[in-house]
């Protein structure tokens, strides 16, 4: 994860070093719990004129998880959240200039209905699809 300095910039390449403010956490097969690092739950928490970028690998081929796009949308200081395949595959999931978190909400509230703890992985997966193919009438791009 990197706080990329500058408001509405990726980065500021004059600073003698533009990424010093980034955290690091670790994981295993199924979860990372990504505020568990102090430094990580601080740039989250403290985001508000910079932007937060995630970046984390997936040991899968899928791309976000349900957990994942709750993460991102319950932070709002997150602007951009990054998913790397075990093949090398990018995902892109960040909120455009038009995102709105109200429907963004009642977007995922539509797609993970019905679902709880003990539902199937590929049952959260389809869910985790059906909201990335319908994000963009909410502001969200995914690509």
């Amino acid at each position: 994860m990197y706080l990329l300095n500058g408001y509405k910039r990726t980065c500021d390449l004059a600073l003698s070093d533009p990424l010093e403010n980034y955290g690091v956490c670790l994981g295993d097969e199924h979860s990372v719990d990504v505020c568990s690092d102090t430094q990580s739950n601080h740039l989250i928490v403290s985001a508000k004129m910079c932007t937060v970028v995630i970046l984390h690998n997936h040991l899968s081929l899928q791309t976000f998880s349900l957990d994942d796009i709750r993460f991102f949308v319950a932070n709002r200081g997150i602007s951009i959240l990054v998913v790397v395949s075990n093949q090398g595959k990018v995902h892109y999931l960040y909120k455009d200039k038009k995102y709105s978190e109200s429907e963004t909400i009642q977007l995922f509230n539509e797609c993970v209905d019905g679902l709880d703890r003990l539902s199937m992985v590929s049952e959260r997966y389809h869910r985790a699809l059906a909201f990335l193919a319908r994000c963009s009438e909410t502001g969200l791009f995914y690509s």
